[in-house]
């Protein structure tokens, strides 16, 4: 299934998602930078709405601390940067329930974590 949400009359069937999100500690990465926060807010929205087929992970360091603080979709190898917690709820509604990555909060990772390396 390419679609996160698949309506079939009533029906909406889900595809199972895991959300990592960096936490690595230090003035200029992604903790030091509000992914506490982004985190929190993440975990708080899926279980207030019940999204049980959304999974979330802390990660470590993925070396794009300079496009911090960072998310990624898995399966689907989206990144997510410069975040703060008020933009996790668009990545719900439009991407963890609704099925279409917000384009403007995306990021291409760079180095040796380089999109062609990872998704």
């Amino acid at each position: 299934m390419h679609e996160q949400a698949v309506t079939a009359g009533d029906q909406v069937a889900r595809r199972n998602l895991h959300v990592f999100v960096c936490t690595t500690v230090g003035r200029h990465h992604c903790a030091g930078l509000g992914a506490e926060r982004v985190l929190q807010r993440l975990r708080d929205e899926v279980e207030r709405r019940d999204l049980h087929w959304v999974r979330t992970t802390r990660m470590g360091c993925n070396q794009q601390h300079h496009q911090g603080p960072v998310m990624i979709v898995y399966p689907d190898g989206v990144w997510y940067g410069r975040l703060d917690a008020g933009d996790v709820d668009e990545i719900i509604d439009e991407h963890l329930v609704g099925g279409r990555p917000v384009e403007r909060l995306r990021i291409v990772p760079d180095g040796p974590w380089s999109s062609t390396t990872l998704t």
